[in-house]
Protein backbone atom coordinates (compact mmCIF):
# COMPACT_ATOMS: atom_id res chain seq x y z
CA UNK A 1 0.00 0.00 0.00
CA UNK A 2 1.03 3.71 -0.39
CA UNK A 3 1.60 4.00 3.03
CA UNK A 4 4.14 1.65 3.85
CA UNK A 5 5.84 2.89 1.02
CA UNK A 6 5.97 6.31 2.49
CA UNK A 7 3.79 7.83 -0.21
CA UNK A 8 1.09 8.83 2.18
CA UNK A 9 0.52 9.55 6.07
CA UNK A 10 -1.09 7.07 8.15
CA UNK A 11 -4.97 5.93 7.90
CA UNK A 12 -7.47 7.89 8.89
CA UNK A 13 -10.42 6.56 11.62
CA UNK A 14 -13.73 6.57 9.43
CA UNK A 15 -16.57 4.49 8.91
CA UNK A 16 -18.49 4.25 6.29
CA UNK A 17 -21.68 3.12 8.39
CA UNK A 18 -21.17 5.56 11.79
CA UNK A 19 -19.92 9.00 11.82
CA UNK A 20 -19.11 9.19 15.57
CA UNK A 21 -15.40 8.20 15.76
CA UNK A 22 -15.21 5.76 18.87
CA UNK A 23 -13.33 2.80 20.19
CA UNK A 24 -15.43 0.23 22.48
CA UNK A 25 -13.48 -2.54 24.75
CA UNK A 26 -14.39 -4.71 26.98
CA UNK A 27 -12.97 -6.14 30.12
CA UNK A 28 -11.34 -9.40 29.91
CA UNK A 29 -8.20 -11.08 31.67
CA UNK A 30 -7.32 -7.64 33.83
CA UNK A 31 -7.17 -5.56 30.05
CA UNK A 32 -8.26 -2.44 31.32
CA UNK A 33 -6.17 -0.47 34.40
CA UNK A 34 -5.51 3.12 35.42
CA UNK A 35 -2.36 3.93 35.83
CA UNK A 36 -2.15 7.84 37.74
CA UNK A 37 -4.15 9.58 35.02
CA UNK A 38 -3.92 7.89 32.26
CA UNK A 39 -5.99 4.16 31.53
CA UNK A 40 -4.11 0.79 29.87
CA UNK A 41 -6.19 0.16 26.75
CA UNK A 42 -5.97 -2.87 24.31
CA UNK A 43 -4.71 -1.92 20.86
CA UNK A 44 -4.58 2.05 22.14
CA UNK A 45 -1.96 1.14 25.14
CA UNK A 46 -1.79 4.41 27.61
CA UNK A 47 -4.81 7.00 27.19
CA UNK A 48 -4.94 9.86 29.01
CA UNK A 49 -8.42 10.67 30.80
CA UNK A 50 -10.02 13.54 33.46
CA UNK A 51 -9.59 11.99 36.74
CA UNK A 52 -11.48 13.99 39.04
CA UNK A 53 -11.82 11.00 41.73
CA UNK A 54 -10.49 7.75 41.90
CA UNK A 55 -12.39 4.75 40.36
CA UNK A 56 -13.75 2.07 42.84
CA UNK A 57 -14.64 -1.08 41.93
CA UNK A 58 -14.26 -2.81 38.51
CA UNK A 59 -14.19 -1.32 34.86
CA UNK A 60 -16.42 -3.75 32.78
CA UNK A 61 -15.94 -1.83 29.57
CA UNK A 62 -14.52 1.45 28.24
CA UNK A 63 -15.38 3.60 25.17
CA UNK A 64 -13.34 6.26 23.52
CA UNK A 65 -14.61 9.33 21.67
CA UNK A 66 -12.96 11.39 19.45
CA UNK A 67 -14.92 14.99 18.99
CA UNK A 68 -13.70 17.87 16.36
CA UNK A 69 -13.22 20.27 19.50
CA UNK A 70 -10.50 18.16 20.70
Amino acid sequence: TRFFKKQNSAPRFKSKKNNVQSYTTKQTNENIAVVGNKMKLPKLGLVRFAKSREVKGRILNATVRRNPSG
